[in-house]
């Protein structure tokens, strides 16, 4: 009996063991939240074009297995000046992902060329709008598989940006569109009814209206006042053209910039935002100042006057 309560007892202990290390075997193999939140890159590329402020670099890279195609994109540069690269400068840097937002952490030139050698820039932009123009029409095909012309929102305060749906970086496509869902809620509180809101995609051969129609629900549980566009190649053309947008399809994805325009009641070009550096609430003082009416403005402006301040 002693016997087979040791052997009992050395089993049971064997189960544990073996359960305890399968345990931490997993525990040890499954990343941790922080961890998986945050990715990095190394790539390779070749410098295209610098802002001036040398914060944002444009850079013709190969390709990053498992996460994004060879393409030529414009990177927000962190800890490094911009400025001391020049276009055909052969570079390797690191590229930093999160769930919102992407840079570069690091850049370094080298001193011998890569891989990639050689590649198409972006092309120059057409003449764009300037405020006070009267917007042409264009006519589009929204989520729901409809014609509509941008004219069919005279009278409103109408914003328009471009997007498309694979874009990999979150703080280009994916950025606009939770500003203008932010902007949908944020206007809807005092303006309802009198703006509209258009997401434009330049993808025409995949960006199809069930395909938008899926991304808006990712984005808006009200389509009446947000509309996700898209056309043929000549339709979206023409529309990205007038504001000034660059975008050039490479390997399934694109090079592009980015472009939020405002368009007055009237039909007239107000603003074109040419980053992504606008927040929600900069676009929104600007449509309230298309909205309210004057007199409602000139009020609110001398509340803050030295004179209002004192007699208050």
């Amino acid at each position: 009996m002693k016997t087979k309560w040791i052997v009992a007892m050395f089993c049971s202990l064997t189960l544990l063991a073996v359960a305890a290390g399968v345990v931490l075997s997993k525990n040890q193999t499954k990343p941790t939240p922080a961890s998986a939140a945050v990715q990095h890159f190394q790539v390779n590329g070749v410098v295209r074009g610098l802002e001036a402020d040398g914060k944002t670099i444009l850079i013709q890279h190969e390709d990053i297995p498992g996460f994004m195609p060879a393409m030529t994109m414009p990177f927000s540069l962190h800890g490094g000046n911009g400025n001391e690269f020049a276009p055909g400068d052969h570079v390797r840097f690191e590229l930093t992902v999160t769930k919102d937002d992407s840079w570069i952490s690091r850049i370094e030139k080298l001193k011998t060329l890569n891989a990639l050698a050689t590649g198409s820039a972006m092309a120059p932009e057409e003449k764009q709008l300037e405020p006070g123009d009267v917007v042409p029409d264009v006519t589009l095909t929204d989520q729901n598989g409809k014609t509509f012309h941008l004219a069919d929102f005279r009278g409103k305060a109408v914003l328009v940006t471009f997007v498309y749906t694979r874009c990999p970086l979150p703080n280009y496509c994916p950025l606009m569109s939770k500003n203008f869902s932010t902007l949908q809620e944020q206007l809807g509180k005092e303006f309802a009814g009198r703006f509209h809101l258009v997401s434009i995609s330049f993808d025409t051969d995949y960006d199809t209206p069930p395909v938008m129609k899926s991304y808006a629900q990712a984005f808006t549980k009200d389509e009446t006042s947000w509309t996700f566009a898209s056309g043929n190649k000549q339709q979206i053309q023409s529309a990205a053209s007038q504001f000034g947008l660059v975008y050039l399809p490479e390997a399934g994805s694109f090079t592009h910039d980015l472009r939020t325009a405002l368009i007055g009641p009237d039909g007239k070009l107000i603003h074109i935002w040419r980053s992504n550096v606008w927040t929600p609430d900069e676009i929104e003082t600007r449509v309230a100042e298309v909205l309210r009416p004057k007199s409602t403005l000139a009020s609110a402006g001398n509340k803050n006057t030295p004179a209002a301040q004192r007699n208050n």
